[in-house]
């Protein structure tokens, strides 16, 4: 399965999209499968804290086996949400909306008040669901779409991003991760994920309401991004 991932990358690669300058007055609305969010964190302290919480990550889409995909290795977290160990989307659980599932933060996130604190200085008005994904070396994700449609806006942020671990949309490309480089995904496009590494990949998953800081960041971080600038 990994040969054939590695064989995706390459096909993918063939079709790399690459953002321009200036972004679209409304990127949610616009045909581009990424947007980046830049921010600086204190990365030693967030290593501690990744530590600190591992004992709560827990099997992420088990239910997806049944439907014939061979995720291995990925687990996951949640900050913001039902509870920490509640990591799909609220219907899962039997709830009808984010309101009635009734998000809180969770025991891991007062663990880990760098990480915490990160979520909470990205431009969000409000929270749903906070969660972090965990993917072991040699583990993957398969290709999949989170649903039908344009499913733009989910931020993707990498607490750690390991040589050899790679983000891929089958028709747009490998996303350029890195450390405090994260990206708005669409994720109605089918994506999937390979971790050529030796070390875990951690990305934090933020769903919420974002506020009008959003706009300049995006722009700040686009300039950073076309200039190949570090954060």
């Amino acid at each position: 399965m990994r040969e054939h991932l590695r064989e995706l990358l390459l096909d993918s690669a063939e079709h790399q999209w690459v953002p321009s300058y200036p972004p679209p007055k409304n990127v949610w609305n616009s045909d581009w499968p990424y947007a980046p969010v830049f921010m600086d964190f204190d990365y030693p302290t967030v290593l501690e804290e990744l530590k600190r919480i591992d004992k709560f990550f827990v099997p992420h889409r088990e239910n997806d086996k049944v439907s014939g995909y061979g995720h291995e290795g990925w687990s996951a977290l949640t900050l913001h949400g039902i509870d920490y160990d509640k990591t799909e989307g609220y219907e899962r659980y039997g709830f009808n909306s984010d309101e009635e599932a009734n998000y809180k933060w969770t025991r891991p996130s007062h663990l880990a008040p760098n990480i915490t604190g990160l979520v909470k200085k990205m431009p969000f008005n409000h929270y749903h669901r906070v969660r972090i994904m965990r993917l072991a070396p040699g583990g993957h994700i398969m290709p999949h779409t989170d649903g039908p449609g344009r499913i733009f806006g989910p931020l993707n942020f990498p607490l750690t991003n390991p040589e050899g671990c790679k983000f891929a949309f089958e028709e747009d490309g490998i996303v350029p991760f890195e450390v405090g480089r994260g990206f708005m995904l669409d994720l109605g496009r089918r994506h999937f994920v390979l971790n050529d590494s030796k070390e875990y990949r951690y990305h934090l998953i933020v769903h919420g309401i974002y506020s009008v800081e959003i706009g300049r960041l995006l722009y700040h971080s686009l300039e950073k991004l076309m200039m190949g600038t570090a954060v």
